[in-house]
């Protein structure tokens, strides 16, 4: 998938945008976002969906008389990413709830609209500068093009089944396992000879299985070292409770945030030439041949969406004009470009470690209270999920021809569903007991990054358990150093990912070491020894993953409706 000469030059009519594409894409995108938002607070990944879309769209409609084409197949995985990058917004709803009282659903609804406008209003600069002006790889979109292209080309009925029967039996052993479900059978068992520390294989996670796909072999090592790692301070006594070192998350912070720090730094040429981009902004549209809108319609947006954020940031959140605007500019559009540009060449987006940089330019500007930083870092955040992955639409977009108008406005339908969706998720997982600093049932491991960063900018270093600050610089060291490592192309291939490693130390070893085993099953027994095909593999994990965050969502509901024993 090397540019648009690869794909279908198949000329694109309005006819194309079918009722059957908007309306499910609607669907698929609420599920997606109800999906991440548990996903995110159990495993700090989130799958943002236009793949996962594409499949459930090809099993709905593979069968019907009407061919389905790429236009359609865009217009559902647009609709499927939006909704699946807002659940990511839970991580801030977390965070405050681990600081503080949590956010009422109205509050959590309307940060997530205002967020998300200012995210849709940064698209069409960031797709000017990052699609139009220049020739990026965009990693992640060549790869939704790919399975595109095989679905609606070789349209394979096989993988409809596939999805289907992965899914039902992968929703069953969710619900019916201890952890809230129906206790029909434990969702783990121990190792022999390391229980002491937590060791274990959580066979009812199918995300393990799903997500060790789509990450990569590397990055399933990497959580198996991370748990490694977590045993070994439980063993010398670094970690107080040796039977869940993971609550001693310092090491993996420090690990995770240096080494995302040290990628930004890696790819400074690509943050240079993001920023020498807006000295051209005002040129970056003269040769565009498919404006999603007028200049003076953009500017109308634009402005409405900043208003409207500054109106509701003010009101409901206690964050100054002048802060806000600093966060339009700098958040809204600045940190976009980066990440957004930093993910079209390298798949890595920053935007995790951008949230507490964000933190601490709030408390430059007088945001210093840490309910106050970390709503300036997740206002950002959500934009910035709306404007990042929007724009990786739009490039696998122009690709297939499709007018970038029908993209935006596909996307803009799913807002305020997904907000609402968004917040009432994350009344229904925040439970008591269920997210905290310190253990929670939910690992939360980006929540907890950015509450504790948001303490320390209000409260200072010394606020920190003892031992913490040395073993976040032991991290922060390691991560710096394991990051360079990387960069050499002869061993990377040899070396474990580094953000398999960090997040395999914030969560649990039970977790770390269940991504491994599911990675080597679909990496090494599936894919090499067996000879699945990528596109069958695919379809296996996104069964796998949609099950496990459409079980965990159901569960409180189930539990609600007494269906299931509280």
């Amino acid at each position: 998938m090397d540019s648009a000469n690869s794909l279908p030059h198949t000329p694109v009519q309005p006819s194309d945008i079918t009722p059957r594409s908007i309306a499910l894409g609607s669907i698929l995108a609420v599920m997606l976002c109800a999906m991440n938002s548990y996903l995110t607070l159990s495993f700090g990944v989130i799958e943002e969906g236009p793949t996962i879309a594409a499949l459930f769209f090809f099993t709905f409609f593979f069968w019907s008389k009407r061919k389905i084409s790429t236009t359609e197949m865009v217009i559902v995985s647009t609709m499927g990413s939006a909704g699946g990058s807002l659940g990511f917004i839970s991580n801030f709803f977390a965070a405050k709830a681990m600081i503080g009282p949590a956010y009422t659903m109205t509050e959590m609804f309307l940060f997530a609209l205002v967020s998300s406008l200012v995210g849709m209003a940064m698209v069409i600069p960031l797709r000017q500068l990052l699609i139009l002006r220049e020739n990026l790889p965009w990693p992640g979109a060549k790869a939704t093009a790919g399975v595109i292209n095989a679905l609606v080309n070789e349209g394979d009925p096989k993988q409809a089944r596939y999805l289907l029967i992965t899914f039902l039996i992968m929703l069953v052993v969710v619900i019916g396992n201890a952890d809230q479900g129906f206790k029909w059978w434990q969702g783990e068992f121990a190792i022999p000879g390391l229980t002491a520390f937590g060791a274990a294989v959580l066979w009812s996670s199918p995300f393990s299985v799903g997500g060790s796909y789509l990450m990569g072999f590397r990055t399933c090592v990497g959580f198996l070292v991370g748990a490694i790692l977590l045993m070994l301070l439980g063993y010398f006594g670094v970690a107080a409770d040796a039977s869940a070192p993971h609550k001693f998350y310092w090491p993996g912070l420090g690990f995770l945030v240096a080494s995302g720090l040290t990628l930004i730094v890696i790819n400074w040429r690509s943050m240079y030439e993001a920023l020498l981009s807006l000295v051209s902004l005002k040129d970056a549209g003269k040769d565009d041949d498919d404006p999603i809108m007028s200049p003076k319609a953009f500017l109308a947006f634009l402005a409405g969406s900043i208003l409207l954020a500054i109106f509701i940031l003010h009101q409901f959140f206690s964050l100054t004009i002048p802060l806000i605007v600093v966060l339009v500019a700098i958040g809204g559009l600045l940190q976009n470009i980066i990440a957004t540009r930093a993910a079209a060449q390298t798949a890595f987006n920053p935007a995790r470690v951008m949230g507490i940089l964000l933190e601490g330019i709030c408390t430059i500007f007088g945001a210093k209270a840490a309910p106050l930083n970390l709503a300036g870092a997740g206002f950002v955040a959500g934009s910035g999920a709306q404007a990042g992955v929007l724009t990786g639409d739009l490039a696998y977009g122009r690709w297939f021809h499709v007018p970038s108008r029908y993209q935006f406005w596909a996307q803009t339908l799913t807002i305020i569903p997904c907000c609402f969706v968004s917040a009432w998720v994350f009344t229904q997982i925040n439970t008591t007991g269920a997210l905290a600093l310190d253990g929670g049932r939910h690992s939360a491991p980006v929540a907890k990054m950015w509450a504790q960063s948001s303490l320390m900018f209000e409260k200072g270093l010394d606020s920190l358990p003892e031992g913490a600050l040395l073993w976040l610089a032991i991290g922060a060291v390691v991560g710096v150093i394991y990051t360079c490592l990387e960069l050499a192309a002869s061993i990377e291939k040899w070396l474990p990912a580094s953000v398999g490693i960090g997040l395999g130390m914030v969560l649990s070893v039970a977790t770390g070491i269940t991504f491994f085993i599911g990675g080597f099953i679909m990496w090494i027994i599936l894919r090499r020894l067996l000879g699945f095909r990528d596109i069958t593999l695919t379809t296996i994990a996104v069964g796998c993953i949609v099950a496990e965050g459409i079980g965990g969502v159901m569960k409180p509901g189930l539990i609600h409706l007494g269906i299931i024993a509280g």
